[in-house]
């Protein structure tokens, strides 16, 4: 028998967060900062740190109650499953075309 290592696709963790999940909540950081800056210049600095932290504090919930520790696509088909009631179902079987058929 030879060992194909076929289950060990990993992205790697960093801080126990996973790979993928890293980069989202670096993204919502780079954001949060960047509206904090943005702010700052207009209004106190208590509204723009308030402000600025949304983008940091919704992205690393996202990772971490849907994404961190879960299936694969658990959160594409949670939302999906949510929003259409249809995020867990196999694909509807399309009707065979008579055109088609083998013989």
């Amino acid at each position: 028998m030879v060992q194909t290592h076929a289950g060990d696709d990993s992205d790697g963790k960093i801080w126990g967060i996973e790979g993928m999940n890293l980069l989202f909540i670096i993204a919502g950081l780079l954001l949060s900062v960047g509206l904090t800056l943005l702010l700052f210049g207009h209004h106190s600095p208590l509204f723009s740190f308030g402000v600025g932290t949304v983008p940091f504090v919704l992205t690393t919930s996202y990772v971490f109650i849907l994404r961190q520790g879960k299936p694969k696509s658990y959160d594409t088909d949670l939302l999906e499953t949510l929003f259409t009631g249809t995020g867990w179902m196999a694909p509807a079987q399309q009707p065979r075309n008579p055109l088609y058929e083998s013989a």
